[in-house]
C-alpha cells in the first residue's frame, strides 16, 4: 500500500469515528502546531471510541457548572478535513459547522501565503496567521460572532469564577494553529532546515 492510500484510508477511519451530529471545540497549546480539536456530544450520548475527558461548562438550573465528557480528540491536521466537511453538511452540530468556517478562512489565508514567522513566549519557532488585511478581519470576527457555547465551552484555568475564552481570540488562535501546521510537511526540514519546518520544537535563542 502506498503512502498516499495509507493516508487516505486512516482518514476515512477518522472520518467514520466522528460523527456529525458531536460539537467540536479548539483546544490551544503552548507551541500551536500541538493544538488538538476535541469532538464530543452536548446531549450526553455515549462515544464508542472516546479515549478522552474534556471539561465543558454547561447550563445547570439557574446558572452553571463544570462537567466532564468523553471525547475524541484529534490532530489539526486530522481534524482539519471533518471540519471543512462540516461546514458545508446539514447534519453538522452548529459549532462544528463554525470551526469549519474557520478551518476554511485559514486555510484560503494559507492558500495566499499570509504566513509570518515568529516565536512562541518560550523562545521557540511558529508560523502564525497574517498579515491580515481588514477583510480577513472582519471574516474572522463573523465566524466568532456566530460560535454558539458549545464551540467555546471549555474554561479558561485557573481559580475564580468559571470564565470561558471569548471567541474571537479563540478562532484566532485556531488560524495561528492551523498556518503552523500545514508547512510541516515530512519533506520540509530537508528542502529549508528544521526551524519553521520541522514538527518538533525548535529553539531559537539568538532570534528575539
Amino acid at each position: 500500500m502506498s503512502d498516499g492510500t495509507a493516508t487516505a484510508t486512516a482518514r476515512a477511519r477518522t472520518e467514520d469515528r466522528v460523527p456529525a451530529r458531536l460539537a467540536c471545540v479548539f483546544l490551544p497549546a503552548p507551541l500551536p502546531r500541538e493544538a488538538r480539536v476535541a469532538f464530543w456530544d452536548p446531549d450526553g450520548e455515549p462515544l464508542l471510541d472516546a479515549i478522552d475527558e474534556l471539561t465543558v461548562v454547561r447550563p445547570h438550573g439557574t446558572g452553571v457548572r463544570r462537567r466532564q465528557v468523553p471525547a475524541l480528540t484529534l490532530s489539526l491536521a486530522d481534524a482539519l478535513p471533518l471540519l471543512v466537511r462540516a461546514r458545508h453538511d446539514p447534519a453538522a452540530h452548529p459549532a462544528t459547522a463554525c470551526w469549519g468556517a474557520a478551518a476554511l478562512h485559514a486555510l484560503r489565508l494559507t492558500a495566499r501565503g499570509r504566513l509570518l514567522p515568529g516565536l512562541t513566549p518560550s523562545g521557540h519557532d511558529a508560523w502564525r496567521a497574517g498579515p491580515l488585511e481588514p477583510d480577513d478581519i472582519a471574516h474572522l470576527r463573523a465566524v466568532a460572532a456566530a460560535m454558539p457555547p458549545e464551540g467555546h465551552a471549555v474554561p479558561l484555568p485557573g481559580p475564580g469564577p468559571l470564565t470561558l475564552p471569548e471567541p474571537e481570540a479563540l478562532v484566532r488562535s485556531f488560524l495561528d494553529a492551523v498556518a503552523d501546521t500545514l508547512p510541516r510537511t515530512p519533506a520540509a526540514p530537508h528542502t529549508s532546515g528544521r526551524p519553521f519546518a520541522a514538527r518538533e520544537p525548535q529553539p531559537l535563542p539568538g532570534a528575539r
